[in-house]
């Protein structure tokens, strides 16, 4: 029993030594709180669609006629009325549009008119073209009355005589229309 007691003892001491080790050492951190960020949203931008079949009213800038113009040759418009789309200005007056010539003839003897047909191509917004659809047909005046009265007077020289070009005049407004949705980028407020 006797060695009992002083196993007792000696794990009493011990004890009290490892109780004063922990007494002179620092108490032990707290454990630190967990923290869970959530990712961000991924936000879409926001975009604004001018939608397909949007009318587009453009100007001709400079005359086009049959007597100088040939299939193929390409003209400048100019947007005369802004296109908006929610109160947003998508396409400003002035932008520059596009067009071409698809055929031109020229007036003939005989009072023969001539003929032009233009087609609408695009228009240019900051670099992003927007194709239009559109066309555009023009005759000259015809001259075959003139040129019955011509050949009573003159003669066989009066079968020589032409009818008028055709023209799109500068400032003739040619309606066009979007081919397609076209999305924008939303303006930051």
């Amino acid at each position: 029993m006797k060695t009992q007691m002083l196993f007792a003892a000696a794990l009493a001491a011990a004890s009290g030594a490892a109780r004063a080790e922990d007494a002179s050492a620092p108490p032990p951190a707290a454990p630190l709180p967990v923290v869970t960020v959530a990712p961000a949203p991924v936000v879409a931008p926001q975009a604004i669609v001018l939608p397909k079949g949007t009318m587009v009213r453009l100007m001709v800038t400079k005359e086009i006629n049959s007597r100088d113009s040939k299939a193929g040759d390409h003209f400048t418009l100019r947007v005369d009325e802004d296109v908006k789309v929610g109160g947003l200005t998508l396409i400003p007056v002035g932008a520059t549009g596009w067009g071409e010539v698809v055929t031109a003839e020229g007036t003939g003897g005989v009072g023969k008119k001539g003929r032009i047909n233009a087609k609408l191509l695009f228009v240019d917004v900051g670099g992003k073209r927007i194709p239009v659809d559109g066309e555009r047909q023009s005759a000259g005046s015809n001259a075959t009355g003139a040129v019955v009265y011509s050949v009573l007077a003159f003669g066989p020289l009066g079968l020589v005589m032409k009818g008028g070009n055709a023209s799109l005049k500068a400032g003739e407004i040619l309606n066009g229309y979007t081919t397609e949705d076209v999305a924008f980028d939303k303006p930051a407020a």
